[in-house]
């Protein structure tokens, strides 16, 4: 008798907006290159943007460094990000990265948090919360 593969539960809606707000900041961080070409400036906004779908996608995967380095490297990303506002390139999409950086950081350290205090883990979908 044949049984069907267990099927991971459904990723919680707070990982999964995670994940989409990664993805977002990841695509239009690489928009900027078809927006200002190819400053020197637009190609660390555009690697740190690959890295992001690529954190994203690993959220989406349940990797286990994925909620690690969603709280990591959006909080050195913003840092960079005001940086480069103020004093390299004033520009809307500095703005909007660091906005949603302010939203990804505590979103992926509430999923860590969540991970430490719930035997579940933070990421398998078993948690009923948000």
């Amino acid at each position: 008798m044949n049984t069907p593969p267990q099927a991971h539960p459904a990723l919680p809606q707070t990982a999964r907006v995670l994940a989409g707000l990664l993805l977002l900041s990841g695509v239009t961080h690489l928009a900027q290159l078809a927006v200002y070409q190819h400053e020197a400036n637009m190609l660390g906004a555009a690697a740190f943007g690959a890295v992001y779908v690529a954190i994203g996608v690993a959220v989406l995967g349940r990797r286990p460094a994925a909620l690690h380095l969603a709280a990591v490297l959006p909080t050195i990303g913003g840092l960079l990000g005001i940086y480069r506002f103020f004093f390299l390139h004033t520009n809307p999409f500095s703005v909007w990265h660091v906005a949603l950086d302010l939203i990804i950081v505590p979103l992926a350290v509430t999923l860590l948090a969540r991970r430490r205090t719930e035997p579940s883990g933070a990421l398998s979908g078993a948690t009923a919360g948000p």
